[in-house]
């Protein structure tokens, strides 16, 4: 086998390589990357050994920054603004996904709890590119977009905000996962402080996102704004890790948390995204691949469960977003909203290797969680791509625009 640092080498050439197959392809990067070490992990060449230990921080830095990164997507400002419809179709949205999910377990004789929460969440990195790829189609005007006298929220933004619900929701289901595996006295006391510290924070975020004008030469000179971040995620994880839940949870909040400083430091998110993307997330996902082992996830494992998932997967949020959104949106706008909000990949790998290190699943489901998340991320702009093709190349939105627009005026 190739020392530690050819097998590092060797990961430094597929993150170069993978943006490139990806832009000519068309494939979402992380796809490839995730493809890329299958190719080169235990599944096929098994040129890289995953357990070594610069690979064991690379991939638990990367998973906590993935989920920071996460956070930071999450639109506060939408959230308030548009609270009540955003929570409504989130909550929808997470829930039939996770109930049919968590009736798959039981029925597969799987962990119910960790089968729902992969079911139910929604990975906004892989469906933002594809909106914004789909906008002009799915938003003609502010009467095709399903607005109140273009006063309400349009596709794009009831969808980042449900999927902001949806990712919360999510985050808390999986913290309640690891709580039953490790629920104590202390554990709920350093909860609690968590979310106490919470609010102050926020606070702090708030005066200090008024205060980067008069902080020039800090944030010039030192990345200041950067810098804050960084520490903030990092003291977020490890509050989280000391409760017994995994630090992707608080690296998560931390996100949430520093979002409310991109309106006011516009270079901030390059920075962090630089950061991660340069080194820490291609390595992680090249090593999410590595870890996969195809033979255990196709034939060890229960035949059923890759297939059901997929399937009960996309139909709950289908289901969830057509009944809490078609009064705003209509019918085929809100079941392609469910077939874009199907897509998975940061928390399914989070809850996947959370289930590992506790011990409640095996590499074989491991394995097969981590290629569920692959169809999903790959399969949602697809389908979504084809519907919006077919509707609205035939004008499939013209009768709903007026019946959503005239619905909503009379909800008002």
């Amino acid at each position: 086998m190739a020392s530690e640092i050819v097998q590092l080498a060797i990961l430094g050439v597929l993150a170069i390589v993978c943006p490139l197959i990806a832009r000519r392809t068309g494939i979402p990067c992380v796809v490839v990357e995730i493809g890329m070490g299958i190719l080169v992990g235990r599944s096929l060449l098994n040129l890289v050994q995953p357990d070594l230990p610069w690979f064991t921080f690379l991939f638990d830095f990367g998973l906590i920054y993935l989920l920071f990164l996460a956070g930071l997507e999450v639109e506060l400002e939408f959230l308030r603004e548009n609270f009540l419809t955003a929570l409504q179709v989130g909550t929808v949205a997470t829930l039939v996904p996770f109930l049919l999910g968590y009736a798959l377990g039981l029925a597969l004789g799987v962990n119910p709890w960790l089968i729902g929460v992969v079911s139910s969440t929604t990975s906004v990195g892989v469906v933002l590119p594809t909106v914004l790829e789909m906008r002009h189609l799915l938003e003609p005007g502010a009467v095709g977009s399903g607005r109140k006298g273009g006063d309400g929220p349009s596709f794009s933004d009831l969808l980042l905000g449900a999927t902001a619900v949806s990712d919360m929701l999510s985050m808390f289901l999986l913290a309640f996962f690891v709580e039953g595996s490790n629920l104590s006295l202390e554990t709920a006391w350093i909860l609690i402080l968590l979310f106490l510290v919470m609010y102050p924070s926020y606070r702090l975020i708030k005066a200090y996102s008024r205060l980067t004008e008069r902080v020039q030469v800090l944030e010039m000179r030192y990345h200041f704004s950067t810098r804050l971040s960084m520490v903030l995620m990092i003291i977020f994880a490890a509050m989280a890790e000391a409760s017994g839940v995994h630090g992707v949870i608080g690296a998560f909040f931390a996100g949430v948390l520093v979002s409310e400083l991109i309106y006011s430091s516009e270079h901030l998110l390059r920075n962090l995204a630089s950061f991660g993307y340069a080194l820490f997330l291609p390595a992680f996902f090249l090593l999410t691949g590595v870890k996969v082992d195809v033979v255990d996830a196709v034939l060890r494992t229960n035949l059923w469960l890759l297939p059901g998932l997929v399937g009960l997967s996309l139909l709950g949020k289908v289901a969830g977003a057509a009944v809490s959104a078609w009064r705003v949106l209509g019918m085929r706008r809100s079941v392609v909203m469910g077939t874009l909000m199907w897509a998975k990949l940061s928390l399914v790998i989070a809850a996947a290797e959370t289930g590992l290190r506790l011990g409640t699943i095996d590499e074989g489901l491991y394995s097969s969680l981590v290629l569920y998340s692959l169809v999903t991320a790959f399969g949602a702009p697809f389908l979504a791509r084809l519907l919006v093709g077919r509707w609205a190349g035939s004008g499939g939105w013209s009768g709903e625009d007026h019946a959503a627009a005239g619905g909503t005026d009379a909800g008002g």
